[in-house]
């Protein structure tokens, strides 16, 4: 009786686990790497080049501010989210 409720208390602990892991990844990228050394965090869908680009006007300080390029995919996704609650309000 006992050996049959073990593989489901194992599977029940592993999911726990599972949930309770940080959803947050550690950047893969260099250029993200370098960002984080100047506390700016990578946006959903910035290119590569965009965020080397905001990282190097870090570190001259906040006279050199630059906006954050978005890939086109996350500028289509950022307008349909925005009809959809549009739409739901």
């Amino acid at each position: 009786m006992i050996s049959a409720w073990l593989p489901v208390l194992a599977c029940v602990a592993l999911l726990i686990f599972l949930a309770a892991l940080p959803a947050g990844q550690a950047p893969r990228t260099s250029p993200a790497k370098i960002a984080l050394l100047y506390g700016i965090r990578p946006l959903w869908g910035e290119t590569d080049a965009s965020l080397r680009e905001r990282s190097a006007a870090a570190s001259r300080g906040s006279s050199g501010e630059q906006q954050a390029h978005f890939v086109w995919w996350a500028r289509a996704a950022r307008r349909i989210g925005a009809k959809i609650t549009s739409r739901l309000r």
